[in-house]
Formats: structure tokens, sequence, C-alpha cells
């Protein structure tokens, strides 16, 4: 045989196996997709024979207040309610809403009543659930409109007037910042305790403090309110949990489907389109 004939055989034995090396790799992505999707056909069944509708995805929402969960002409609307109606959507299911008052939240849970509540209504410590978060809440630093006495960062409230809900958390992040400004070596602030919140904002709106403190709900609401005189601070947030959709502690097909849908949305964009549609900060998102 020449040398051009052996070239050629040898041409034609290579192709041949990368023939075969092909329809192998086929075969085995075939197999394996075919063994991905046995068990999520089975993840599947179980989710409609543990949800409490087959068809739905009903979820029990306590009020929270603007722009989280609030009533308006009859129905519940919300950045809380847009997540709940983009997980439905996620597995082909309908979203049923259940408004109930907070305290009858968690026995709805556990008796079987829902699949999930909103545990921005729950106290921090519920047994018996488990969260699958989709927001950071805590506490923030208000101040007037235009932020007049230029405050962006703690030392800047060096030796001002401040006001803080009497054993709040806020008060706390108050004390937080003194401790901090006075290891910096600078003047602590003038913390002015009230024992109601709604009293707090007070010395601020009249021009005696330079801010206030108060947690999430509050401060972002009121921050939307075209009404308010006062606005938080973005980049004065210190969280203090996350909270999202609360499952039953022993219902993991429905705690995999609302974690596996909300991994969805953040790896597409559609958390964050939802987070700018309702005008949240940035920095309440637990996925940055």
């Amino acid at each position: 045989m020449n040398r051009r004939a052996r070239c050629s055989e040898v041409r034609e034995r290579f192709v041949r196996q990368g023939d075969d090396r092909r329809k192998s790799i086929l075969a085995l992505g075939l197999l394996l997709g075919l063994l991905t999707s046995l068990p999520t056909a089975a993840h599947y069944l179980r989710l409609a024979e543990t949800l409490v509708e087959p068809d739905s995805f009903t979820v029990g929402i306590a009020l929270t207040g603007r722009p989280f969960a609030y009533r308006e002409d009859g129905q519940v609307h919300g950045f809380e309610l847009a997540v709940a109606s983009a997980v439905a959507d996620a597995h082909g299911l309908e979203l049923k809403v259940v408004q109930l008052p907070r305290a009858a939240l968690l026995d709805a849970l556990l008796q079987g009543e829902v699949d999930a509540v909103n545990t921005p209504a729950l106290p921090a410590e519920s047994n018996g659930v488990t969260t699958i978060p989709y927001l950071r809440v805590g506490d923030h630093v208000m101040v007037l409109k235009g932020n007049p006495f230029r405050v962006h960062a703690a030392k800047d409230l060096s030796g001002r007037t401040v006001a803080a809900t009497t054993g709040s958390t806020a008060e706390s992040y108050a004390a937080n910042i003194n401790k901090q400004l006075i290891a910096d070596g600078h003047d602590p602030m003038n913390v002015h305790s009230f024992p109601y919140q709604r009293d707090a904002h007070f010395p601020v709106s009249m021009g005696h403090a330079a801010a206030y403190f108060i947690q999430t709900v509050s401060a972002v609401g009121i921050t939307q309110d075209a009404e308010s005189r006062t606005r938080l601070v973005e980049g004065m947030f210190q969280p203090s949990r996350e909270v999202g959709f609360a499952v039953a502690a022993r219902n993991d097909d429905i705690f995999h489907a609302v974690e596996h849908a909300i991994a969805a949305m953040v790896a597409t964009g559609k958390y964050e389109r939802i987070r700018k549609q309702y005008d949240l900060p940035a920095e309440l998102s637990p996925f940055r």
C-alpha cells in the first residue's frame, strides 16, 4: 500500500472513530436528560399532591404596608404579591391570596390551610417553619427632604441630635453608631428617645434634629409618600434579618419549589425588575 492510500485509510478510521464518539456522547446526553427528567417529573407530581389546591399556589398574606403588602380597591397589592405571583407562574400555577390577620398567619400555615405565608408579618423567631428569603429588613436613618445636614455616613452625625423609639432596634442601631463614633475619636450623637415611633420624626420635621432611626417597612413607606417631609438615606442601612416566604418545616416539596422559582427569578433578572418596579432600595436585596 502506498503512502497516499495509507493516509486515506487513517483519515477514514479517524472519521469513523469521531462518528462513534459523537454517537456515544449523544447517547450519554440523552441518558442523562432522561435520568434528570425522571426525578423532576416525580417532584412535580409530589408538589401537586402537597399543595392545598393541586393547581394553585395558596399564600397567606398579612398586610405590612406600602409598597410591600397593602389593600387597595378591594384587593391586596405590593412587592410581596408580585414575588408570590412570579413563583406561581414559574410552576404554571394560579396564585390564590388569602388575606389573614397577623395573629392567624402561623396557625393557618401549620394547619395546612395555606402553602406559604409572608414572613415580614411574622415574629423573627417562629417555630415549625422554614423561610425562603427574598428581602432584607432592618433599620434606616431618616433625614429631611434634600438632606440639609448632608448626612451620608455615620461620621456625619457626630455631635448632632437624633431621635429614636424607646426599646426598639432603631434605638440599638443609634447606640451602635455612637460606640463606633467614640471608637473613631468622634463626638457621639445626642440621642433623644420617644415612647412611640410616630413621635420620633417630629424633631426632624421641625428642624430640631438631624435624623431619626426607623425600621424598613415604615422607612420605605414614608420615603415613597409624596406628602412626607423625610426620606431614608441609602447606604446607612443596618440589616437585622432576611424575610420572604415561610413554609411548614415538614414540607420539603413546596420549600424546593419556591426556592427554585426565586433562584430562577434572580438569575433571569426578574427579581431585580420587580424590586425596581416597587422602587425598593437596592440594599434590601439579599442577592447583591
